[in-house]
């Protein structure tokens, strides 16, 4: 074995495996029996001897212009499609596979040459706009409760054995999928729980992954500037509940994605549980119980399960009525599930709470970015303070514009007392320009509220997340929530050319401000709202809706 777990394969092996035909190259077919292959990869600077490149269509470039390369770099074997064979022509002097759709070969192979890890081990995939990391946490601490030692691919962490490490990216490539399936196999991990985004997905990333269960969340305005549109954005979810890739699955169907896709899900062979909030809603599981409060009762056929959400809000009762169905779906008993699953859960940026001490606000970070999301904290917040609700409004840069004023009126429409409009991830773009979206959105729902004779929040532009913090806290008294919204548990700040980030990280910037404070804000009636003229060591302007 010569990567973590591989088993090598020849190249026939592997051409067979996915369906692939001979294409071109000076080898003959002889030797695609005796080349042997180490490792598949799509990454053309990652080749090393013994590798076999596949070479796909990108969003700008295919792959197949970096053959040459690839074969330069030692890779024994290429696959690609029509396209990418007639870029490479017939001179390469490796074998040259084709493929009609090369990334969704590349799961199935790389699988291959780890053993398949996913069959000897139940995984549980989530997927949705909004959830994926509370139901997956969720899963992950109440496997741990009923015996079983699960490894964890998630937004904010990867874990494998007992070892946590911060994540790259919500879900890897397929060849590093398979990779980190089978060092969890290897390291004594016998479950695996996973996130598996819409890119992902789109992308083939877990092709040749076996689950035993998959949940859906929910589906709302996020990821337009990939997709393009809401319908090729529920398309690219529906992928993963297939007979192919799943067992069986648990999905919501609060929404009318979450029917669709039950519906898509049975038409396709794929057994199905649907769950409900709303009891005018056909559904297997229905969660009833008091609204405002964590705890619940998830009523079905099999009976009454009392359950509590370890994080507030309506939203996080969903996510553990969807990790307790998925778990009985496995085959665990009701009565199991149910102690399985009451204990706190900790999720690195969900609702994570910094602790200042008994005179200070109660200050949270959240990594909501999505209208909907963010609409649902605030709301649960909004339930549970007994003072000011102040909440950050952000967006970020270089990516689907259409949600920051939506972002900016979610956040006023659900409650809050003061916004603090900032910055989140600029990236490439003017910061300023940015604000100015998200505080349109702003300004529109305040003239809602105007209108209407309800009471209007107070509104604050802040030029740098940073001034946002120390403004925010400025602000708020020991009866207050802060709540900062948009980057949860991410350790950067993404501001300048693609790819430059700077360290930021919002618990410890909140920590750092308040060290700097001698005392909390206590304004009129021990509020903080005297802090809105500002202070000196932060810029905070009011924005006129």
């Amino acid at each position: 074995m010569s990567a973590s777990g591989s088993r090598e394969r020849s190249v026939a092996e592997l051409a067979h495996h996915v369906g692939a035909v001979p294409g071109a190259g000076r080898q003959g077919i002889q030797a695609l029996t005796e080349l042997i292959v180490c490792r598949v990869t799509e990454e053309h600077g990652e080749i090393h001897p013994g590798d076999l490149f596949v070479a796909r269509q990108g969003r700008r470039r295919h792959g197949a212009e970096h053959a040459v390369e690839a074969v330069a770099l030692g890779a024994v074997a290429v696959l690609t499609d029509a396209r990418g064979l007639g870029l490479i022509g017939q001179d390469l002097p490796v074998p040259v596979l084709v493929h009609e759709d090369p990334s969704s070969a590349l799961g199935p192979m790389a699988a291959l040459l780890h053993g398949e890890p996913s069959r000897e081990m139940p995984v549980f995939g989530i997927t949705g706009t909004n959830g994926k990391t509370t139901t997956a946490y969720i899963l992950e601490a109440a496997l741990r409760r009923l015996g079983a030692c699960p490894g964890l691919l998630s937004t904010p962490e990867t874990v494998i054995g007992s070892d946590r490490r911060p994540s790259a990216m919500t879900t890897p490539t397929a060849p590093h999928v398979q990779e980190l399936l089978a060092r969890m196999r290897e390291t004594g991990n016998d479950t695996a729980v996973m996130e598996v985004s819409s890119h992902a997905l789109d992308q083939g990333r877990v092709n040749g992954v076996r689950f035993a269960s998959v949940g859906f969340t929910n589906l709302s305005h996020e990821h337009q500037d990939y997709h393009g549109d809401m319908e090729s954005y529920f398309r690219a979810k529906a992928r993963l509940f297939t007979p192919q890739l799943a067992s069986r699955a648990v999905i919501v169907v609060d929404d009318a994605a979450g029917r669709q896709l039950d519906q898509l899900a049975r038409r396709r062979g794929l057994p199905t549980t649907t769950l409900s909030t709303r009891a005018e809603t056909a559904a297997a599981w229905q969660i009833t119980g008091e609204q405002g409060t964590d705890e619940f009762e998830l009523l079905g056929s099999r009976g009454r399960l009392r359950l509590r959400a370890p994080l507030p809000g309506e939203h996080n009762r969903v996510n553990t009525a969807l990790a307790a169905l998925m778990l009985i779906g496995a085959g665990h008993s009701m009565d199991e599930v149910a102690r399985a699953l009451h204990g706190p859960v900790s999720v690195p940026g969900r609702m994570e709470r910094v602790d200042l001490g008994p005179r200070w606000p109660t200050v949270l970070v959240d990594f909501a970015h999505t209208p909907d999301a963010t609409a649902k904290s605030v709301s649960a917040l909004r339930a549970r303070t007994r003072g000011l609700l102040v909440v950050t409004a952000s967006s970020g840069g270089d990516r689907d514009k259409a949600k920051r004023e939506l972002t900016g009126r979610a956040v006023v429409e659900a409650g809050a007392d003061v916004v603090l409009v900032t910055d989140d991830n600029p990236r490439s773009e003017d910061p300023a320009a940015i604000r100015a979206a998200v505080m349109r959105g702003v300004r529109a729902a305040v003239e809602d509220l105007r209108a209407s004779g309800r009471p209007e929040p107070e509104i604050l532009e802040a030029p740098t997340r940073r001034d946002a913090i120390r403004g925010a806290l400025e602000l708020a008294g020991p009866q207050d929530t802060i709540a900062l919204y948009g980057k949860g548990h991410e350790r950067w700040m993404e501001i300048g050319p693609t790819g430059t980030r700077i360290p930021f990280v919002d618990s410890d910037e909140v920590r750092a401000a308040a060290a700097r404070m001698t005392a909390p804000g206590l304004g009129a009636a021990g509020t903080g709202c005297a802090a809105a003229q500002g202070h000196e060591g932060w810029s905070v302007r009011r924005g006129a809706p």
